[in-house]
């Protein structure tokens, strides 16, 4: 009898440390995003991740997967939702406006000040809480971090860019399809949808030669080989997002996804401080390698906001709900 219970402990013993084990068995979450490892968002990535892994070792370990390793620009946003990628790097205006086409109003040039100004919309007005609630419940994700790729600029090895008409003829890259309501206002000869991985080469044989497109992305991909010159105001301000699965995230320990939110949280603070800054040292060095930055002001920037508000604002309306462009337009005063 003794010997029977005995063996009933250990067994027990036994199966109550093997259940333990296996509970605090360290949890592996993959990271995949599509920028260079210079870019300024991956460089942020990166900073999430190493934080994360070193405050939850032994719980959660973030591998990251950069350059399109696993997913590109295009395809993170479904891997995400679908759960073959547990977080990923999200571009908004390339993922959401198939899942949610509002999310579109952030390319109306000139509308959005800043970045703060923009997630405020989304946060704080009723009709832009509405939307990004639906993106969040259509793509089945949680925001953990924004993470943005900078202030967009027009960039070209066509043109020196100092004048609006200065577009015209030239071969452009279409990455979105708001680009394509700009380009035709501004008269472009053609238009070449690329993601990002092609244009490299696009540039290197002349497919495109003119591109919109952050600061970060002359150096990260190395285009500033090709462009030459670079015309502001900025266009508009691209948010990126850190995405996780929403049920693997809510499926973590609580302390975990304490952490996640507390380094995320981190992240968005600094990653939007940085990116200006980063902006401007990106637009620095280019003008050291030789290339040209026109700023556009008095009557040329009187030219180009008549065509936007003539020309481009009417096409870009067809892309979102009225209603949207309503309450942006009360929200950011115009």
């Amino acid at each position: 009898m003794l010997r029977s219970i005995a063996l009933a402990v250990a067994a027990a013993t036994a199966l109550t440390l093997g259940a333990s084990s296996y509970a605090a068995a360290e949890i592996l979450a993959r990271l995949s995003y599509h920028w260079g490892p210079a870019h300024p968002s991956a460089v942020q990535a990166d900073a999430f991740a190493e934080r994360v892994n070193a405050r939850l070792a032994g719980k959660l370990k973030i591998e990251v997967f950069p350059s399109g390793q696993l997913f590109g620009i295009r395809e993170v946003m479904g891997a995400v939702a679908a759960g073959s990628v547990e977080m990923g790097g999200v571009v908004g205006i390339v993922s959401f406006p198939p899942i949610n086409r509002n999310y579109s109003i952030t390319t109306f040039p000139s509308y959005f000040q800043s970045f703060e100004q923009q997630r405020a919309f989304f946060k704080d007005d009723p009709v832009g809480r509405q939307v990004w609630s639906n993106i969040l419940e259509r793509t089945r994700s949680t925001l953990i971090a924004h993470n943005p790729v900078g202030p967009s600029a027009v960039y070209s090895a066509g043109s020196d860019l100092k004048t609006v008409e200065s577009m015209a003829g030239l071969n452009a890259r279409v990455l979105v399809k708001s680009d394509r309501a700009r380009w035709t206002a501004l008269d472009v000869g053609k238009m070449v949808s690329l993601p990002t991985r092609e244009v490299y080469t696009a540039l290197q044989n002349g497919t495109v030669d003119t591109v919109s497109t952050v600061p970060g992305a002359l150096k990260a991909y190395s285009w500033w080989e090709f462009l030459t010159a670079a015309q502001l105001p900025w266009l508009s301000f691209n948010d990126a997002y850190i995405m996780a699965n929403q049920a693997w995230f809510a499926g973590l320990p609580d302390d975990v996804r304490a952490v996640l939110l507390e380094e995320g949280a981190r992240t968005s603070r600094e990653a939007t401080d940085s990116i200006m800054a980063a902006s401007t040292a990106a637009h620095d060095e280019f003008k050291q390698r030789g290339g040209t930055i026109t700023t556009l002001s008095g009557d040329e920037l009187t030219k180009l906001r008549k065509l936007e508000a003539e020309k481009v604002e009417p096409a870009l309306a067809e892309l979102v709900d009225a209603e949207v462009l309503a309450a942006v337009k009360r929200y950011v005063g115009r």
